[in-house]
């Protein structure tokens, strides 16, 4: 039962989807994850005591916590991701990737691209919900105005009254 409902819907709502969702980027055609931008000699890399995060009390007693400083564009990078001090390694290094592909490429990186998609994402939404709204609207609308034709239809007794009496 239920695949013959959803099969029917089916087309509607790849009509939906395509019409709406077209010009937005799809996450699987992002722009990849920069990685080449890191060179290990141009990095200071220091390993201090994590204050808050996840991890409990062990976590103020340990150097998990990771802080990268580029050296030739002075960029630092601090991160306590985990308790694991090779994962936070690892996630420090992708941000710092992350913000040096930023500042070399600002219109074409992976993080302006994701904004792009969630600002048109937004977009769409807005839009889709404002179309749906003002139809709501627009029924209400008329709903009303069939009341009022219904209502200036309705015979008034004491006016045909009236006219009886005027013809008599």
């Amino acid at each position: 039962m239920f695949a013959r409902i959803r099969s029917f819907y089916q087309p509607y709502r790849q009509f939906c989807q395509t019409s709406i969702l077209s010009g937005i980027p799809k996450r699987n055609k992002l722009p990849p994850r920069p990685k080449w931008l890191i060179v290990e000699e141009e990095i200071e890399e220091k390993f201090l005591k994590g204050g808050s995060g996840p991890g409990g009390q062990k976590i103020n007693k340990t150097n998990s916590k990771v802080q990268l400083t580029h050296k030739p564009s002075g960029l630092v990078v601090t991160c306590q991701y985990s308790r694991s001090q090779e994962s936070n390694r690892k996630k420090a290094r992708e941000i710092l990737a992350l913000k040096l592909d930023e500042m070399q490429n600002p219109e074409t990186c992976r993080t302006a691209v994701l904004n792009t998609r969630k600002t048109l994402l937004k977009k769409s939404k807005s839009k889709k919900s404002n179309k749906k709204y003002k139809k709501l609207d627009e029924e209400n609308q008329l709903a009303k105005e069939k009341e009022h034709e219904l209502l200036a239809q309705v015979v008034d007794p004491e006016a045909e009254l009236d006219q009886l009496m005027k013809k008599v």
